[in-house]
């Protein structure tokens, strides 16, 4: 895994991410159990040898219980190997999954990203209420 962050709006297109608001760490709903209203990044870089082979992703919400809230997300994807890439470099997948996601409560939430049905890595933020709102 290269990245793996939430913002406000993501989006790929022909190999570049474009991002408005990403990176943040905590968002506000007005109530609970609510839809959450963000996208996902992901960024993966494939070795020279993982070219040319299928590869899996997997993305599952968690709370902070690790009980999963959504997913899992999964995906398929392969990069070739094109003319002159040499054997230490890599090539970077990127997808945007957009949302709404649903939140069932406040508190810690991790996005857990698995590669070819291993662990990858993960991204954590908080919900809150929003100010004057009840959970």
């Amino acid at each position: 895994m290269d990245f793996l962050l939430v913002a406000d709006r993501a989006e790929a297109v022909n190999g570049k991410l474009y991002l408005l608001g990403g990176g943040w760490d905590r968002i506000s709903l007005a109530q609970f159990p609510g839809q959450a209203n963000f996208d996902l990044a992901l960024g993966v870089l494939v070795g020279y040898t993982e070219t040319n082979e299928r590869h899996e992703f997997s993305l599952t919400l968690e709370d902070d219980d690790n009980q999963v809230v959504l997913g899992p997300i999964t995906g398929q994807f392969e990069l070739g190997r094109p003319p002159g890439l040499k054997p230490a470099q890599a090539q970077r997948f990127i997808v945007a999954v957009r949302g709404p996601f649903p939140l069932a409560s406040p508190g810690c939430h991790h996005w857990v990203l698995a590669l070819d049905g291993r662990p990858a890595g993960r991204t954590t933020f908080w919900a809150d209420p929003m100010a004057g709102h009840t959970p």
